[in-house]
């Protein structure tokens, strides 16, 4: 985490970058790991004459699209409002999600059907030490790629780079299962990555599940989270002249959410007093919630002695 964080801070500009540029700078890192993974495997698979070598080379420039995904996601999100869209286009990001788990869901099968075969039919595959080596340090730079991934999307709380971090780690495992069908070739065993591979098959499927209901959520509409209802309760009742809050909706837009609420003053306030109390509390909340847009409801009440 913390070789994270220190990456972090030297590819930003010292400010924190915007919701955007985290997404972008996730979709370029994994495009130019996975073409320099590309590099690294085709030449030691040609320099080893290794098929498998050669054809993972291959896999990782595919993945390539993946984070490509990505980017076009952040791209089309941050396009500005229009006549159609008053809000703007940041639910896009959660369309480029659900594409990202339908990936998933594919590697899952391919993964498992995999991992049948090599247990109905176990194949012998001669012990290469320096493929081996190539594999492991390619499936541990996969791992860290997927970390960053995960580090980047819980500071910006996106799906996107979560799904992308899981494609990551799912070829991070997939290479190892390689290795590890080496290794157990050597010992004499020929089923046990093909065993391992049908549970992380199972695990990498049901993330996509996981993933494709969480976007898919968001974009009905879901409830907000309950630290951000506390966050504008705890807000509003501290301005002066409110009395309480109540009906909060929270509609997420990705980069713009769109609060309304009702808010309880004394009756006998003139309309100016309780303007001027409203607008100190959109004041507050836009200072506290980023890129908020809120809409305050008054409603005169006597005060309860």
């Amino acid at each position: 985490m913390r070789l994270n964080e220190w990456l972090f801070k030297k590819l930003s500009t010292g400010k924190e970058p915007e919701r955007k540029a985290i997404g972008y700078l996730e979709g370029w890192i994994s495009i130019i790991g996975n073409i320099g993974l590309f590099v690294f495997k085709l030449i030691s698979g040609i320099y080893l004459n290794s098929i498998s070598l050669i054809a993972d080379a291959f896999h990782s420039l595919s993945d390539v699209l993946t984070s490509g995904i990505v980017i076009l996601g952040f791209k089309l999100g941050d396009k500005p409002p229009d006549e159609k869209h008053p809000f703007g286009h940041g639910r896009i990001e959660q369309i480029a999600t659900i594409f990202i788990a339908f990936i998933l869901f594919i590697v899952a099968y391919d993964l498992a059907k995999s991992s049948i075969i090599r247990i109905i039919k176990p194949q012998k595959v001669e012990f290469n030490l320096y493929v081996f080596i190539v594999l492991i340090i390619s499936s541990l730079f996969k791992e860290w790629m997927a970390r960053f991934s995960i580090f980047l999307g819980e500071r910006i709380d996106s799906l996107a780079l979560t799904a992308d971090a899981w494609h990551h780690r799912s070829d991070a495992v997939a290479t190892i299962l390689v290795a590890l069908g080496l290794l157990t070739t050597k010992l004499g065993s020929y089923r046990v990555d093909g065993i391992v591979g049908i549970i992380v098959s199972i695990l990498i499927g049901w993330v996509g599940v996981d993933i494709t209901k969480s976007s898919s959520s968001f974009l009905i509409g879901q409830m907000p989270d309950k630290k951000l209802i506390d966050l504008i309760k705890r807000v509003t009742s501290s301005i002066p002249g409110v009395l309480s809050c109540h009906e909060i909706f929270v509609h997420d837009y990705q980069n713009k959410k769109v609060i309304t609420l009702h808010i309880e003053v004394e009756e006998d306030l003139s309309a100016k007093e309780a303007h001027e109390i409203a607008s100190k509390v959109q004041s507050s909340l836009k200072r506290e919630i980023e890129n908020a847009l809120v809409i305050v409801h008054i409603d005169p009440t006597e005060r309860k002695e």
